[in-house]
């Protein structure tokens, strides 16, 4: 804290500025304070006093804070974002001058908007293990996601996760190469498919990751809601999610959960609402062919997209949410980011 004392006046009588500068833990702090000031107090010339008002505003232009910087910083944020053509073919060679980006309505200059091709990722596989996975459901999954493991290579790596009432890690983080398919081989099923607790268990773990980039994967019927404490707990951590809602064998998944879920008067089946708050997608998976059609499309998601960064210069406090807005000229591409995302603390 340091303290100025600015006097000014004439004769007896004068009054005394106070400018103090301290610094809080999240921003700087500035008390200006006027009081009486008698001229015996000091035997120092008053005109000296007025020579350093005349110099007093540019000084506090020159520390007070900047209107929308009072209460944080400029900080750069990172997005992944995904762009497909109108045949849901990926989009590679856009560049900054291309898209819209809009934080809380308001326009931002985007200072880097570049295609990332091959990233490395730490995934963490979240397996829906719950009565409505029973029999060709949970095989069939399981036969996909050795074929994902056969096409991802080091230093990729993955850990599985089963849930149903409660989540249990099944495989901890390991290598592509070294993934083994008999941990998870005899799982059991039963219980009802809690994605809330799974997702959120999901992202805790994915975080122990070695690659900066961690994305997640749900193998699931689909048969849960989305809750709004997950869907804020997306926006902290930014992960994408991506869903295969497993529907092959008939019975109570995906497509059959939707006419419940309507009387509910909410957004969709959980595992379809996370992937799209958060930049993913989610592909049904109701037959072998579908499941050779979503490998490479979700091996590519994973693997491939455009990195963007920018300086937001938002009053807004850490721990608050901000609404994004990406477009692009084209109005026929679909972007997928995510939608809100929440102020780091400090």
């Amino acid at each position: 804290m340091a303290n100025f004392h600015y006097l000014f006046g004439s004769g007896k009588i004068g009054i005394v500025l106070s400018l103090d500068v301290g610094k809080a833990r999240s921003s700087p702090k500035y008390e200006l304070s006027l009081r009486p000031y008698l001229a015996h107090q000091s035997k120092r010339s008053p005109l000296l006093f007025l020579w350093i008002v005349e110099l007093l505003p540019a000084l506090i232009l020159a520390i007070w804070p900047h209107p929308g910087l009072s209460d944080s910083k400029a900080r750069v944020v990172t997005l992944y974002v995904s762009v497909y053509d109108a045949q849901g073919k990926p989009v590679e060679s856009l560049n900054s001058g291309d898209i819209e980006l809009l934080e809380e309505n308001k326009p931002q200059v985007v200072s880097s908007f570049r295609f990332e091709k091959g990233t490395p990722i730490s995934l963490g596989v979240l397996l829906d293990i719950s009565k409505n996975m029973a029999g060709e459901r949970l095989s069939f999954a399981l036969n996909w996601l050795k074929s994902l493991a056969e096409k991802l290579k080091s230093p990729d790596e993955l850990f599985v996760n089963g849930f149903s009432d409660d989540s249990q890690e099944l495989v901890d983080f390991v290598s592509p190469e070294d993934y083994l398919e008999e941990p998870v081989g005899h799982v059991g099923t039963g219980g009802h498919p809690v994605t809330g607790l799974a997702l959120d268990r999901g992202m805790i773990k994915v975080r122990e990751g070695r690659n900066a980039k961690k994305v997640l994967l749900f193998l699931s019927a689909g048969y849960d809601v989305a809750g709004p404490a997950t869907l804020d707990h997306i926006t902290k951590f930014g992960y994408p999610i991506y869903s295969l809602a497993v529907d092959i064998g008939g019975g109570e998944g995906l497509k059959g959960s939707i006419d419940w879920l309507k009387t509910l008067s909410i957004r969709g089946p959980a595992i379809k609402v996370y992937a799209e708050q958060s930049g993913g997608f989610i592909l049904p998976l109701d037959s072998s062919t579908q499941g050779e059609d979503a490998l490479p499309k979700i091996l590519f998601a994973l693997k491939n997209q455009y990195r963007l960064e920018y300086t937001s210069k938002s009053s807004k406090k850490p721990g608050d949410i901000l609404k994004l807005q990406i477009k692009t000229k084209d109005p026929g591409y679909r972007v997928d980011y995510l939608k809100r995302y929440q102020i780091p603390r400090r």
